[in-house]
């Protein structure tokens, strides 16, 4: 199964509302950066559409998003592709380059003030209906393979619920008990 579009987001805690705007000159001086391997192609401002996707870097491998959409605000990543190996060796890499963005993004000093990134709460979502549809038949092939990824990232205290709606995509919500930074995940990449 070659799955590569897959989404990791991290959730935030952020005041009402979220002023995404002050990203657009960093995500424009990103999309100036053609060594990056995102390759990044252009940045989308959708501020205006209530609990959406916020505000968006482009690119050709993957997108990087402050997104307000539910089930809560957060930092966005999906990957599009360049992905091998296991279905958990994919996930894990999605969290690779999801982490490396994310922490990028952090240290950007145009980064809105009031964002506070919540390393022990995250979605992961496979972008993939025919692929990956969200059905038992899937679950029973992919989950074994999404938990020894979460189990490594998060470790033993790791509660991943599963969306329960069939017509929704594939997914997870997850919580990292113990999980106190993105360096602890990192560190486990």
């Amino acid at each position: 199964m070659d799955l590569q579009r897959i989404n990791v987001k991290l959730f935030v805690d952020a005041p009402d509302p979220v002023r995404v705007d002050a990203l657009l000159p960093v995500f424009a001086r990103w999309r100036e950066d053609t060594a990056n391997p995102a390759e990044w192609v252009d940045l989308a401002d959708y501020a205006h559409v209530p609990r959406g996707p916020g505000v968006m870097i482009i690119g050709r491998q993957g997108n990087l998003a402050l997104d307000l959409a539910d089930p809560g605000p957060g930092i966005l990543y999906a990957n599009k592709k360049a992905l091998a190996g296991s279905v958990s060796e994919r996930v894990l890499d999605t969290f690779r380059r999801a982490l490396a963005l994310t922490r990028a993004l952090l240290e950007e000093p145009g980064f809105p003030s009031g964002i506070v990134p919540r390393p022990a709460a995250w979605e992961l979502v496979f972008n993939d209906r025919v692929h990956a549809p969200n059905t038992d038949a899937t679950h029973a092939v992919l989950g074994p393979d999404v938990d020894a990824a979460l189990d490594r990232l998060f470790g033993a205290g790791c509660a991943a619920v599963r969306e329960p709606d069939a017509h929704r995509r594939y997914g997870f919500i997850i919580h990292g008990d113990g999980v106190d930074s993105l360096d602890q995940i990192a560190a486990r990449v």
